[in-house]
């Protein structure tokens, strides 16, 4: 990955280490997992002690989820499916051809080309399902949405790619470094699955973004408040409700 230095997000493709510097992941914990892994959020365990109800991290799980919903619905537009609570429709940013013709997958082969954009769409509703099944799991505990402005992400393709490569593998390391918090089996389950299917999302990202897609050995799990700082750092929540900057103040003062 390029360690070009750069101040914005949002005029080329190849800004990626910039932003993930600006987002305060940075590239290490992006390309591998080797270094951050003891220092970072360390090994998963559940049924310890600590002050976290589980409903907390659902929450911070589902705060994450309405952000990548949102912002691939704006690019891609609302698709079939129906929109939760707290996703705004879309008529979206990026067509078929906008995403098939992009400079950044001309040099890809036909096939490669081809189902790009099915499979963007697919991640699109991926994330809508996750907003829909925390939902469902917190009931009327389920945080409402931040208000998020995704301008600087949606430039062009370019941007759109990269910066969807960034939000998957933050989403990858949200779970890993949130699931040691988490007490109920089944909720640990759930998260395990999501967190596969994230990084899964964030293994396409980085192949078609020229990145490895499984850099390393083991992936980096990053603490819930540390995930916070970095989301807050892209300048794509512009508000959020109350009971989410509670959510994330309680997360904070756990050290979790």
């Amino acid at each position: 990955m390029s360690n070009d230095s750069i101040s914005t997000i949002g005029t080329r493709a190849d800004t990626r280490a910039g932003f993930l510097r600006k987002a305060g992941v940075g590239g290490a914990a992006l390309v591998g997992g080797g270094v951050l892994l003891g220092a970072g959020a360390g090994t998963a365990r559940a049924g310890h002690n600590d002050s976290i109800p589980d409903v907390d991290i659902l929450n911070f799980a589902l705060t994450l989820e309405y952000l990548e919903a949102s912002f691939y619905v704006e690019a891609l537009g609302s698709g079939h499916e129906s929109l939760p609570a707290g996703v705004p429709a879309s008529s979206g940013k990026f067509s078929r051809g906008d995403i098939t013709g992009s400079h950044e997958l001309r040099e890809f082969g036909g096939r490669v080309r081809s189902t790009a954009y099915e499979y963007l769409s697919a991640v699109r509703d991926h994330e809508v399902t996750h907003v829909k099944f925390l939902q469902g799991a917190l009931g009327s505990a389920a945080v409402p949405a931040c208000t998020f402005d995704f301008s600087t992400g949606l430039t062009s393709v370019g941007t759109f790619l990269a910066t969807s490569q960034v939000l998957e593998n933050t989403g990858v390391m949200a779970y890993d470094g949130a699931i040691r918090y988490v007490d109920t089996g089944d909720f640990l389950q759930a998260g395990a699955q999501i967190a596969t299917v994230e990084a899964r999302h964030a293994a396409y990202f980085n192949l078609i973004n020229r990145d490895s897609p499984f850099p390393d050995a083991f992936d980096t799990g990053k603490k819930p408040s540390e995930i916070v700082a970095a989301v807050l750092a892209t300048g794509f929540v512009k508000s959020c409700p109350q009971s989410v900057l509670d959510l994330f103040a309680r997360l904070e003062a756990a050290g979790a």
